[in-house]
């Protein structure tokens, strides 16, 4: 288990008050949980601190890293430190401590560092997070100071100077459709025709052995119907958030590791058997594999949509497996088992976990 440090170090707590063993720790971390112990991997400050990594749907490039058209997991800490001087003089404007923003300017360059500490601790995080969402200052990662994060991790796993642990490396197949409002940064509508809140409400009552009169068509937008048109169907328009976002990251970070390592292991998620009209709307999206993970289908807003008498038999069945691979890599640092039916070689294969409704259909493909 990680603690992070007042003095921001990070150590190791006694894994013997929990039963552990010091000597075989795994650290697993899915979205910014990935980002977050890739950074790990790549701190000055992380030597021997774990033994093994499980990064799932998540990167740790910059977009200077990628080709063109790809976005990186993380911003140069310059952007970080502008969205926090916006944040701040946003604040002050707010409580009408200044006049604009060109003032408050000049205001905060008046302050110490500690009555900007103080100022910022007496605001309720209701505040804070409320005036990040409404000026758009929602960025959000490891700041890369060079001292705890090296300014170019990417560049750092290049050169060799990182954790070289054995690692699991996962991304769902239709990770974007989490995110279907970002179908705007490629010219469309959001995804979505109707709110949160709204969408909320429809999974929470939602009930598959009822057969509700709930369609495809009642949650996404109509220009991106039916889902599996070619070119312009939310399927295909949706790939292009999870190339955008998820898999440039993956790649980047698979292909620089594997020329300083060869015991990396990858996986896609591929399973998209929830109850219509969820199937569509999500599929194998961001974070539909962490109940097959943990096994874990019960009760919430997400078992509701995902959950179904028709599909537990292969459900349970790909999420024994999955459990069964991780458990044999945090053990040995390999995540072969009988239970995949298959053999996992290392990248640059790919394993695809899937499953029909009544039972699991685990296969190896290439990259």
């Amino acid at each position: 288990m990680l603690k992070l440090q007042e003095n921001c170090t990070w150590g190791i707590l006694d894994n013997h008050s929990f039963g552990g063993d010091a000597k075989n720790v795994t650290v697993m971390g899915q979205s910014a949980g990935a980002v977050n112990l890739l950074a790990l991997m790549t701190s000055p400050k992380s030597k021997d601190l774990f033994h093994k990594a499980i990064p799932l749907s998540g990167g740790i490039s910059l977009t200077s890293n990628l080709p063109p058209g790809r976005q990186g997991a993380l911003s140069p800490a310059p952007i970080y430190l502008q969205q926090a001087n916006s944040l701040i003089e946003k604040l002050l404007l707010a409580d009408g401590l200044v006049k604009d923003l060109s003032n408050a300017k000049s205001y905060v360059s008046t302050q110490t560092p500690s009555q900007i500490a103080n100022y910022l601790r007496s605001k309720d995080a209701k505040t804070i997070l409320t005036t990040m969402h409404v000026n758009g200052l929602g960025g959000s990662g490891p700041i890369l100071d060079d001292v705890i994060v090296p300014v170019d991790p990417i560049a750092a796993i290049s050169n060799g100077k990182y954790m070289k642990v054995p690692t699991i490396v996962g991304i769902t197949r239709d990770e974007g459709k989490l995110f279907s409002s970002l179908l705007t940064i490629f010219g469309g509508k959001p995804g979505m025709k109707i709110d949160t809140r709204e969408l909320i409400n429809k999974m929470y009552n939602f009930n598959s052995e009822t057969n509700p009169n709930l369609t495809t068509a009642d949650i996404l937008d109509n220009s991106y119907l039916p889902v599996n048109k070619p070119n312009t169907g939310y399927d295909a328009l949706t790939k292009l958030i999870t190339d955008y976002t998820f898999k440039g990251n993956m790649d980047n970070l698979l292909n620089t590791m594997k020329l300083q390592q060869s015991n990396i292991w990858v996986y896609q998620f591929d399973w998209a058997q929830e109850p219509y009209p969820w199937n569509e709307v999500y599929g194998a999206a961001h974070g539909i594999d962490l109940p097959f993970v943990f096994g874990n289908f019960g009760s919430s807003v997400l078992s509701n949509v995902i959950n179904s008498k028709a599909n537990q038999s292969g459900r349970l069945e790909l999420s024994n497996a999955m459990i069964n691979s991780i458990a044999a890599f945090m053990r040995n640092g390999d995540p072969n088992s009988s239970t995949l039916g298959t053999i996992w070689t290392p990248w640059p294969a790919k394993l695809n976990f899937d499953a029909s409704l009544t039972e699991a259909k685990i296969s190896i493909s290439d990259q």
